[in-house]
């Protein structure tokens, strides 16, 4: 007997639950005959307007805090619509504002009011398919009869070349890893290149006459070593197996926790089953 009072109780309290959430939504939903009094009544949709557009309406609603209007060109989104005028006081079947459409593009626009309430909530109302013509083109500047005089040419200055500087000597530092040096040294008799290294030098002397002296004082320098290269690759793969062991054994955590979720849930489910059964 306990347990039918218990389950009837538990029915009762669900059903009031939902005529409560029902009867919040329709008020929120349905709106208000202060609301519906509002609207843009000037220019109505579907004529043609140009130049300056009063726009004619009602902006009324309790508690009132302001209203806006907007305009877009369509077809566009309700994302489109871009602000032009407003104000903060109610109006009733009167002037809103000034539409200024000198400087939009032929085509159809919309216009949107919306009221404001103090609290923030709003309504929205809308003036559609407005044509806006052509409107009048900027004034022509006039023209004189006298005629236009010819400009007089200028002689634009070209500088002299520079001469350029002569380079004594130019010296490489050693770098890490016995990478070969070059360097250029000026003598009399003309330009001598130098590549030295560990294991021997290469000597190129530039003549008077443009000839050129190759010396080798010894073996071909050797390329420069890749084992820094190397040693990057490694520890770059080394973090990359770390990272997935992490986010392996972080997806592994969130399986068993789930699953411990779903079994508490379910022996839950069945204990209460079983009590109001």
């Amino acid at each position: 007997m306990l347990k039918r009072v218990d389950r009837s109780l538990l029915t009762n309290v669900w059903l009031s639950l939902f005529i409560v959430v029902g009867t919040l939504l329709l008020i929120g939903i349905t709106p208000s005959s202060i609301q519906a009094q509002s609207g843009i009544t000037s220019p109505a949709g579907g004529s043609t307007i140009s130049g300056d557009v009063p726009i004619i309406g009602t902006a009324v609603i309790e508690p009132f805090q302001r209203y806006e209007l907007y305009y877009k060109l369509e077809p566009s989104g309700d994302d489109a619509y871009i602000y032009f005028d407003g104000g903060t006081n109610q109006v009733t079947n009167g002037q809103l504002a000034i539409w200024r459409t000198a400087n939009l593009a032929p085509g159809t626009y919309s216009i949107r009011l919306r009221v404001v309430k103090a609290d923030g909530n709003y309504g929205e109302f809308f003036a559609r398919d407005l044509v806006v013509s052509q409107n009048a083109g900027p004034t022509p500047t006039p023209t004189s009869s006298e005629p236009t005089p010819t400009s007089i040419p200028t002689t634009t200055f070209t500088p002299a070349p520079q001469p350029t500087p002569i380079v004594g000597q130019i010296t490489q530092p050693q770098v890490e890893g016995d990478a070969p040096i070059l360097a250029a040294t000026a003598t009399s008799g003309g330009l001598a290149v130098v590549i030295t290294g560990t294991t021997g030098g290469i000597s190129i002397t530039t003549g008077e006459n443009g000839g050129a002296l190759l010396d080798a004082a010894g073996p071909t320098p050797q390329a420069v070593t890749t084992s820094f290269t190397r040693d990057l690759g490694e520890a770059v793969g080394l973090n990359r197996l770390r990272s997935f062991f992490v986010t392996g054994i972080r997806l592994s955590a969130t399986l068993i926790l789930g699953c411990v979720v779903l079994l508490a849930g379910k022996r839950l489910f069945g204990w209460l089953w079983t009590q109001y059964r």
